[in-house]
């Protein structure tokens, strides 16, 4: 899972937000029931505000017994102030973390427990103030009792917020120790017991010259007393395992023509490095060319993310190729990659024409070894079906009025629900503030249809 869900904002990425929500869904499969509205409005109690104690501020999702077979559904809802939620971990069915930001400048954190019955607003201030700071933000678990979180500023670093490791303990958060060179960027982390935990982060000032490539092609791993710095073979994005002596990380592979090549001019190829417990080593991937019709010229391709499968071996990796474009107005066009893990080698997959239209993150297992978009969910034999939005949410008025129902979903980060078939995503349900009328910006979690 990539830091915080985040992805570059391309035309593609944007288009995909608006077919989403706007559309039902970009693939052939998404009929009418699933894109119209919900026939009334939802009930949804809100929770107070961050600051109140963490007993007296339950949230109930709205009800969604009329949302349309294969949609999204709702399990969580913020209060209708300008909140997002940017990252989520789920150990089970029944108990959950996301954290988030909330208020009109972002000046409030949102950090939100479910038990499996309701999911509560935690009152961090008492054993986790620093988050206050924390604009992005990385949640990963092996279980119920160790939960982490790793926190940082935004990625321009000019808050110069100091980066915070935390570690759930089934009863409290506790502050756990920095690496000793910890980078200004966490990127993504891997939790596999209290004591053996794998972290990516690098640096936002990417002009530095040397430090850059160093610290994005560095690993640093937790045994329960210190951080080791280990040095990966290439530039690392993301990172998952099935256990800690069968991990995968990806990216893309330094450019043969040195390090000192400017980053605009790079020529890129999609990284995958593997660790046995012992060695990262990197693992050959396949080539990507651009589409046919592409203008000749060179193109670039790295992986973004990487999505264990948590039966048969199977693990995915997705990303972006950059290539020349004929349009004036952009001179480079963006689709995505996706490459298959076979047990001995990396394979590349065709792309689903409704996949095209998509932005590739998040993105995460479906628990059938497949793949769960924002969008839709490509399939283990390669078909694609798209995902229906949720229900409508009525504005700050308590109705559905003509401005809620231009609404979006926008996913920020999406975690398969470990011993199922489902997907969580965390995000928001907004209206921007181009519209008439009362806006608003809803923290949700919501849930994908279970695979079939």
């Amino acid at each position: 899972m990539v830091f915080g869900g985040l992805f570059r904002p391309t035309v593609r990425a944007v288009g995909a937000a608006l077919c989403l929500v706007l559309l039902a869904g970009c693939g052939s499969t998404a009929t009418d029931s699933a894109a119209s509205p919900s026939p009334s409005s939802p009930s949804v109690s809100f929770p107070a505000s961050p600051s109140a104690p963490a007993s007296s501020t339950p949230a109930t999702p709205p009800a969604t017994p009329d949302a349309a077979v294969g949609a999204w559904r709702i399990e969580y809802v913020s209060r209708p102030d300008n909140v997002e939620l940017r990252t989520l971990s789920v150990n089970s069915a029944q108990d959950a973390w996301a954290f988030g930001l909330a208020g009109e400048d972002w000046d409030s954190r949102l950090l939100v427990h479910y038990d499996g019955r309701r999911w509560t607003e935690y009152d961090f201030a008492a054993d986790l103030p620093e988050i206050r700071g924390v604009t992005l933000a990385e949640l990963a678990s092996s279980g119920p009792d160790n939960t982490w979180f790793f926190g940082t500023d935004d990625p321009v670093g000019s808050r110069g917020t100091t980066p915070v490791i935390a570690r759930w303990d089934g009863s409290r958060w506790r502050k756990m120790p920095l690496p000793r060179r910890m980078p200004e960027r966490v990127k993504d982390a891997a939790v596999f017991a209290p004591d053996d935990v794998w972290l990516l982060a690098g640096s936002n000032s990417m002009a530095l010259p040397g430090e850059w490539p160093a610290l994005e092609r560095t690993g640093w791993h937790w045994d329960g007393r210190r951080w080791t710095e280990r040095r990966l073979p290439a530039e690392a994005v993301a990172l998952a395992g099935r256990a800690a002596d069968d991990i995968w990380a990806v990216g893309r592979a330094p450019d043969p023509r040195g390090e000192d090549t400017p980053a605009a001019a790079r020529r890129t190829k999609p990284a995958a490095m593997h660790y046995d417990g012992h060695t990262w080593r990197l693992v050959p991937t396949p080539a990507f060319q651009p589409p046919v019709d592409a203008p000749p010229g060179e193109g670039s391709a790295e992986f973004e993310d990487v999505v264990v499968s948590p039966q048969g071996g199977v693990v995915w990796a997705v990303g972006d190729q950059t290539y020349p474009n004929d349009d004036v107005d952009a001179n480079t066009a963006q689709s995505p990659v996706v490459a298959r893990w076979n047990g001995g080698r990396w394979e590349k997959r065709s792309t689903p024409d409704e996949l095209e239209a998509l932005a590739v993150l998040p993105v995460a297992s479906d628990g059938a070894q497949g793949l769960v978009f924002s969008g839709g969910r490509l399939r283990a034999d390669g078909r694609f079906t798209s995902v229906g939005r949720p229900p409508l949410l009525p504005d700050k008025t308590g109705e559905v009025t003509r401005v809620a129902r231009q609404q979006q979903l926008s996913l920020r980060d999406l975690v398969q629900v470990p011993g199922t078939r489902q997907a969580w995503g965390a995000g928001s349900i907004a209206v921007g503030s181009g519209g008439e009328g009362p806006n608003f910006s809803y923290g949700v979690v919501v849930r994908a249809p279970a695979a079939e």
